[in-house]
């Protein structure tokens, strides 16, 4: 295995045709790696808009770089401090990731 795809904090959605036995649909964040199980890397992810809390496998998720690199430059943008988005934890992210989904459905407002 070459190493997890997504890290703690990012944003993903579970890909379309993966989406089985009423899994939520819709944007999660990976809240911790889990082990691999049968080679495959696992995430525990929680849904944005449920709060519900469930395991993922790394061929169920897509990753939505668009809102992780627009919440990024959002956030550049506005940091007086300096301190890089790598460094900053979720509760520092979590505005920010929102401002970007916002932005993102409303296209005429980007």
């Amino acid at each position: 295995m070459n190493g997890q795809k997504y890290h703690v904090g990012q944003i993903v959605h579970f890909a379309e045709p993966e989406v089985k036995r009423g899994a939520p649909r819709g944007d999660h964040r990976v809240e911790r790696f889990l082990p691999p199980d049968a080679g495959e890397y696992q995430y525990r992810v929680k849904g944005l808009e449920s709060g519900r809390e469930r395991v993922a496998r790394e061929s169920q998720l897509g990753g939505q770089m668009a809102v992780e690199t627009l919440a990024q430059s959002l956030y550049e943008a506005e940091n007086a401090t300096k301190v890089p988005w790598s460094q900053r934890d979720r509760t520092i992210r979590a505005p920010w990731l929102k401002e970007a989904l916002h932005q993102l459905a409303s296209p005429e407002k980007v």
